[in-house]
């Protein structure tokens, strides 16, 4: 879509002593005011695979072809970004230009969806805070096993600080250690902490 078939509809806003214009296509400026609301609420980076999760799939707040759309567009016009943009797993956060937009025409959401959104952010922060920190996939072995790799990844930095890799007999093992490891993660990590510096300091 060209900058010609957009029009401005969210009026000229003043931020930081700066008159800024923001273009939102007529069809979609619902769609977009939800996204930014939702990382509003959620109050963590999310990748873009989440949001599209929480707000397609997971609630019926946007349809997925009309989230796929307009996600360009946020960043584009400096909605949202990504502190590291080299990643392969990009988080994004709202810019000041995003949080003065929400701030400024939240009015336009739906009370009830707002009220909707806000609930569910607050619920489910933490939980999705700690799928993408503690990260887990699997691969299928030549000889029929399946390696496991569990991760903790560092939340500013979007760089793992710890990682095991386990191999299991069976896909079902390996799914399960998938499934219990954002539960487990912390426990893991402390354990190996402290008994390697207690191994450390009685092997001085």
């Amino acid at each position: 879509m060209s900058d010609i078939n957009f029009c401005v509809i969210i009026k000229t806003l003043k931020f930081g002593g700066m008159i800024l214009k923001e273009n939102f296509s007529r069809d979609d400026t619902e769609t977009k005011l939800i996204l930014l609301y939702m990382l509003e609420q959620i109050e963590i980076p999310l990748s873009e695979q989440f949001i599209f999760d929480i707000c397609t799939t997971r609630n019926p707040w946007i349809n997925y072809m009309e989230c796929k759309a307009v996600f360009p567009e946020l960043i584009k016009f400096k909605m949202i970004f990504s502190p590291d943009e080299q990643s392969e797993n990009q988080r994004f956060l709202l810019t000041a230009q995003g949080r003065n937009c929400v701030n400024s025409f939240y009015n336009e959401i739906p009370e009830a969806l707002r009220e909707d959104i806000s609930s569910f952010c607050k619920s489910n922060r933490m939980y999705f805070k700690r799928l993408q920190e503690y990260v887990a996939d699997f691969k299928k072995n030549a000889d029929g096993t399946y390696m496991v790799k569990l991760k903790i990844i560092d939340s500013t930095s979007n760089i793992p600080t710890f990682e095991i890799n386990i191999n299991l007999q069976t896909r079902a093992e390996a799914i399960k250690a998938m499934e219990l490891w954002p539960n487990k993660a912390p426990n893991f990590y402390e354990f190996v902490y402290t008994n390697l510096l207690d191994w450390t300091s009685k092997g001085e």
